[in-house]
């Protein structure tokens, strides 16, 4: 446990479990379940683009009552971030409802604050958010999903961390650090991003 909580200090992780309670993400995953979905773009250089090669997984439109309850949500949060992270923080991005099937993944990459991509949000995004909806498991349950973990890699140091999807818990982490999904093995993985500007 020592050593975990090590790893996480490194990775200067904040998480906060039970973020959201079992009924809201009930909630929110069944509409997620019966909401028009895409496949989420990726960002490089130029303009947005579909690239399964780099990511694939499907970005969900909920309603938005929906989007605006999880940004009042994020904003009870954001003291939190600036007191854990030691910086001001501005308002969240719109956040994104993703659905990950299986053989669905992000390879590894970094958001923002990286001075590599000539995009607004690279300039501007501080901080990002991932809050996991249903649970990761061993095994092969109803409502679960195999695979599919948030990993975090430093090339610098050679560690790496991978975060057990907890059902209700949100992790929040500089976005300039590298992470990725792993690839789902089974079952749906249903999750929220957002990321936190520049005050």
């Amino acid at each position: 446990m020592q050593q975990q909580n090590e790893i996480i200090a490194g990775f200067d992780l904040l998480i906060v479990k039970d973020f959201f309670d079992s009924n809201t993400r009930g909630q929110i995953v069944d509409e997620m379940r019966h909401s028009p979905a895409a496949a989420a773009p990726t960002y490089g250089k130029g303009e947005a683009t579909i690239d399964e090669r780099v990511r694939r997984t499907s970005r969900v439109s909920p309603t938005g009552e929906t989007v605006r309850h999880v940004l009042s949500r994020l904003e009870e949060c954001r003291e939190m971030g600036e007191q854990h992270f030691k910086i001001e923080l501005g308002k969240c991005e719109e956040p994104q409802f993703l659905c990950y099937r299986i053989g669905d993944f992000f390879v590894a990459h970094q958001d923002g604050n990286t001075g590599l991509i000539n995009l607004e949000t690279d300039r501007t995004r501080r901080i990002s958010v991932s809050i996991f909806l249903n649970q990761q498991s061993a095994k092969r349950e109803n409502e679960k999903y195999r695979g599919g973990s948030l990993v975090f890699s430093d090339w610098r140091t050679g560690a790496r961390y991978e975060l057990f999807g907890e059902a209700g818990t949100l992790v929040a982490f500089r976005s300039e650090t590298t992470h990725e999904v792993t690839p789902v093995t089974y079952g749906e993985r249903y999750a929220i991003v957002s990321w936190y500007g520049r005050r």
